[in-house]
């Protein structure tokens, strides 16, 4: 009888060591689908995918739609000070003014771009949230700056390495506002317009999640593939801290 118990008890100690991986890979599974289902709905959902997916939250659990929206906030403002820095090393070495004045242009449209992301960093308001939105939407309603600045700059590895990168970039806003634009549906506030577009509207820009009317962010990059993100594999700060800048 007691070896028939403790045969018992070690068949059940089995069990429990046998099933324990099979337990601990249900959130896993499910984290992994909720960012998916999230990605899906933006107009790039790869990007959306490489930029979170190695980010501890969104591995542990449902990650709610605001706090997708906050994650890659932050990974989007580590981004831009990447390429803003990128930009800027570069413009040291450059001597004709027209490839001068092509870096120098898109290093200060992401340079403005990570001022915004940022500020929204350091508080996920609904106010600042909206703000944010709005103008998101009205800057990437048009044509891209960086590349209508180096349409006559001479034909360099620098010229085209920056241009690619401020498409991905580009890419990784619109996915921001994707992002932002699914989880403001229960904020509410007044929103200022951005400066810029003060002058010439009397309510804020819309953007209804569809890709009709946007720019051609998804044809391919010129001068070759998409960078890696080097931010998307490190966890984001908690709200609050400040970021660093990474590759």
């Amino acid at each position: 009888m007691a070896m028939a118990r403790s045969v018992a008890h070690l068949f059940f100690l089995l069990l429990l060591v046998s099933t324990a991986p099979a337990v601990r890979t249900i959130p896993d599974a499910a984290a992994g689908g909720n960012l998916q289902e999230a990605c899906n709905k933006t107009l790039f959902p790869k990007v959306c995918l490489q930029a979170l997916k190695d980010n501890p939250e969104c591995q542990s659990g449902p990650v709610t739609p605001r706090r997708l929206a906050e994650l890659l906030v932050y990974v989007s403002a580590e981004v831009g000070m990447t390429v803003a820095a990128f930009a800027h090393h570069e413009l040291n070495a450059i001597r004709d003014d027209v490839l001068y004045r092509c870096l120098d242009t898109c290093s200060e449209d992401i340079e403005e771009a990570v001022a915004h992301l940022s500020a929204l960093s350091r508080d996920f308001s609904d106010a600042k949230f909206l703000e944010v939105k709005s103008w998101l939407a009205s800057t990437l309603g048009g044509t891209s700056t960086c590349e209508d600045a180096c349409k006559d700059a001479p034909v360099s590895d620098i010229k085209n390495a920056c241009i690619t990168k401020s498409f991905e970039f580009e890419k990784l806003l619109r996915v921001t506002l994707d992002l932002i634009t699914e989880a403001s549906g229960s904020m509410s506030a007044e929103v200022a317009l951005p400066p810029s577009a003060a002058s010439g509207a009397s309510a804020p820009s819309t953007y209804d999640g569809s890709s009709a009317g946007a720019p051609a962010y998804g044809a391919p990059s010129p001068g070759g593939g998409a960078p890696a993100y080097g931010a998307s594999g490190s966890p984001a700060p908690t709200p609050g801290k400040s970021t660093a800048s990474d590759a």
